[in-house]
């Protein structure tokens, strides 16, 4: 089934008329919706691949995304060009979300970053663009670096380099080598403070580079400690635990009362981001299965919303000329259908029913009740700011007087591809 999804991909690559990649991209639509709702907690092993319900709702999220994408990419400079680094960055990506075996994995995890640095060196939008791209290959290879290490001893140790080995380490020596492992996934997520590379690279990469930041690879820190630190939250040592916890969720707090403060609309998306997944540690620290599925949901929501919200960004952008929330006003007399969406999605970033933002934060309101009535506080204050900056995007963007604007250049494929990034958003609840 994952295959016949990656060989739909490619054939959109080859394919020159919208029309056709439209309904090719529509087909892999609702099979990837049916994938993720019919997901259950059984595994099903084949050599070193593993398919569960993690594992094939971000693939299927990633397939999604990469759809959307290419779809956005018929409308930019070199657009082959672009097709096939989309399509080999979702080939590793799902590479990535697949293997078991730990090096394997690695290797996807380090190698998703090329296809990234392309992008922005060569579609980005302004002379700071090489900056951003060293901020993003500086942070996130030194954090990968010990992870590769720690395995490394493992391995040297006599141990297999399975993801089931994991279990067998279950001693107190894995206190020292736990922040080894969680480094790379943190910063790969990211969280703060290792969250500095990730505004950089929003405010300096195309649309798609955006939508594939935001929407799929923020996950792999997620689903490396949901799929590999799980199986040793138990055994962690109680400083560690408090330690991460804390300083995730007041950062998530900081850089959500941040994004008011923010100029630049893909900035505001950014930030918007580092809270968001400031949540999904909580779930994963929680080690409830409750918290577990509430992170796994709150990554699919947010994949699919804030890749629709930088997609919302580059419309108004071609409106206006610029990302300035001083040039984007009036929208709502302008352009009304940008508007309705522009609602509907900011609604969605601030979890508001029936979105998956709402069931994964739901859940996470239970786990962290359960932890501590503290932390039940800080999460409230948090969706509380998450409420806040999604209204004021809307009101900055949509209401106001107008100022001087352009040509649109906004197309009805523009519309269908925010249509379809709000449309699973809101539809996956009823699975639920």
């Amino acid at each position: 089934m994952f295959l016949g999804l990656f060989f739909s991909l490619m054939y959109i690559l080859f394919i020159r008329k919208f029309s056709v990649s439209l309904s090719a991209a529509s087909f892999l639509v609702v099979k990837c919706m049916m994938l993720i709702s019919q997901g259950s907690s059984s595994f099903e092993m084949s050599g070193l691949v593993w398919f569960d319900f993690l594992s094939s709702s971000m693939v299927c999220l990633t397939v999604y995304i990469s759809c959307l994408m290419l779809i956005e990419s018929c409308s930019m400079a070199r657009k082959m060009e672009m097709k096939l680094i989309l399509t080999v960055l979702c080939g590793v990506l799902v590479g990535t979300f697949s293997w078991t075996n730990l090096f394997f994995f690695f290797f996807f995890f380090e190698k998703v970053l090329i296809p990234v640095l392309f992008l922005i060196l060569i579609w980005g939008y302004q002379p700071e663009r090489l900056q951003a791209g060293s901020y993003m290959i500086l942070y996130t290879s030194l954090g990968s670096y010990p992870f590769l290490f720690a395995i490394s001893i493992m391995v040297s140790g006599g141990m297999s380099d399975m993801m089931q080995s994991l279990s067998s380490f279950l001693n107190r020596e894995f206190c020292f080598f736990f922040w080894f492992y969680m480094l790379g996934f943190l910063i790969k997520l990211p969280m703060f403070p290792f969250h500095l590379w990730l505004p950089k690279a929003h405010v300096e990469a195309p649309v798609v580079g955006s939508m594939i930041l935001a929407g799929v690879l923020l996950k792999l820190g997620g689903y490396g400690m949901l799929r590999y630190l799980n199986l040793v939250l138990m055994k962690m040592c109680s400083f560690s635990y408090s330690t991460l916890l804390a300083i995730g969720l007041v950062g998530g707090f900081l850089t959500s009362v941040m994004c008011m403060r923010q100029v630049d609309l893909k900035s505001l998306i950014a930030y918007s981001s580092v809270g968001h997944m400031s949540l999904v540690i909580l779930g994963i620290l929680s080690d409830k299965m409750v918290g577990f599925l509430g992170a796994v949901l709150m990554m699919l929501g947010h994949g699919l919303c804030s890749s629709g919200l930088f997609l919302l960004v580059n419309l108004f952008y071609k409106q206006s000329g610029s990302r300035s929330v001083l040039y984007n006003k009036g929208s709502l007399m302008l352009t009304p259908s940008l508007a309705l969406f522009c609602f509907m999605l900011s609604a969605g970033n601030m979890a508001a029913p029936p979105s998956l933002n709402f069931a994964g934060e739901a859940l996470l309101f239970m786990s962290s009740s359960v932890l501590s009535s503290w932390l039940l506080v800080v999460v409230g204050l948090m969706s509380f700011m998450s409420a806040c900056y999604s209204l004021f995007f809307y009101g900055v963007c949509c209401h106001g007087k107008s100022s001087k604007i352009r040509d649109s250049g906004i197309y009805m494929s523009s519309m269908l591809n925010l249509f379809f990034h709000w449309f699973p958003l809101n539809f996956l609840f009823l699975f639920l």
